[in-house]
């Protein structure tokens, strides 16, 4: 997931503050879409895919707290960032009960914002990285049958396929260099037995 990908949905009644955060993140190399209040928000959250929300606390339609839960119902990963004034702080820490990722008080600084932006797209690609690689984990072991067969049978086309998933086990980290090594050296030669494979 690029910075461009990791879409932000701004949504403010204080078109100031609006153009602000677009302006801030914009130049951070991140697209935004903004709202105007909270129905708008609501209304975009439906038909956009949206990886981060920066909503205003307080709000005419819909407040952000109506956001935050369409935001969590619309999609369990999104980042969910609340703007508060000082004075409504309270209702802000009951928002991070409901689920928000942060908060930040107003006015805020442009390098605060900046910041909290930053470590929610950290999260995003963690997030992802492991959608990946529970990806990669059960597409192993649900053809870990397939494997021996390979080894038994020495099939050049699956066996080239399997060497390439091995090497992005061992990218991800969930490979030793001596595991994946082993594994294909196995494949290459057609050495041992599915017994073996399952040994490491």
């Amino acid at each position: 997931m690029t910075r461009k990908d990791f879409r932000i949905l701004v949504a403010d009644d204080d078109e100031i503050a609006r153009d602000v955060i677009n302006s801030l993140l914009s130049r951070e190399g991140f697209t935004i879409i903004t709202a105007k209040d909270g129905l708008d928000a609501i209304r975009m959250l439906r038909f956009e895919d949206i990886s981060l929300v920066i909503t205003d606390l307080r709000m005419p339609g819909a407040d952000g707290i109506e956001v935050l839960k369409q935001s969590v119902r619309t999609n369990p990963d999104v980042a969910v960032v609340i703007l508060t004034a000082y004075g409504t702080l309270d209702t802000t820490l009951e928002a991070m009960k409901e689920g928000a990722y942060d908060y930040l008080t107003k006015p805020f600084k442009g390098q605060e914002i900046i910041f909290v932006v930053e470590r929610a797209y950290k999260r995003a690609l963690l997030l992802q990285e492991n959608k990946e690689l529970v990806k990669q984990l059960r597409d192993t072991y649900r053809d870990i049958e397939l494997l021996r067969t390979v080894v038994d049978k020495g099939n050049p086309d699956i066996t080239a396929s399997w060497i390439e998933r091995i090497e992005r086990l061992k990218t991800m980290d969930v490979l030793s260099e001596d595991e994946s090594h082993i594994l294909r050296e196995r494949l290459i030669r057609g050495h041992g037995q599915g017994a073996n494979i399952n040994s490491r």
